[in-house]
């Protein structure tokens, strides 16, 4: 399936082992478009929940986001930090930046950029994979596309 729950528990479990589990923590999905299903819990009903639990200030921290965009500026900040938090009743509800143009965020993606380049690697595998059951015309056709241009000869097509 789709690696992106993965990728991003992954994420959340290296940075609180690197920060020594220092604050209890939750990871919520939001921005749930469409009839589909999306994951679970969201986070709109954790707050709710936290909130009613006596848990009245919270932390955001959109971490699969490197920048500032309208998820967190306008969903984040104002629909769930101000609306739903004078709605449930929470004294604060903030949010961590996103790395943006950080110059040490800059730095680590220009040595990450250098080191594929340098190894020769343009594309990683996983970028070329589709999700099993996919069977939107569209993502085949942006993976061949990213085959084609870093001439990656044989695309991974399930």
């Amino acid at each position: 399936g789709d690696p992106y729950p993965a990728e991003v528990g992954s994420t959340v479990q290296l940075v609180m082992q690197e920060l020594g589990w220092s604050n209890p923590y939750r990871v919520t999905w939001q921005s749930k478009v469409g009839p589909l299903p999306w994951l679970e819990p969201g986070t709109e009903q954790t707050i709710k929940a936290l909130v009613q639990r006596g848990q009245k200030n919270l932390m955001l921290v959109p971490i699969a986001f490197v920048n500032d965009h309208i998820e967190t500026l306008h969903e984040l900040d104002i629909e769930y930090a101000e609306e739903l938090g004078k709605e449930v009743g929470a004294e604060r509800i903030g949010r961590c930046a996103a790395p943006n143009d950080d110059p040490t965020f800059i730095s680590c993606l220009a040595d990450i950029v250098a080191t594929h380049l340098k190894n020769g690697e343009k594309v990683k595998p996983q970028m070329l994979m589709q999700c099993p059951m996919c069977t939107e015309q569209t993502c085949k056709n942006t993976k061949m596309w990213f085959a084609k241009a870093t001439g990656a000869l044989n695309p991974i097509q399930n």
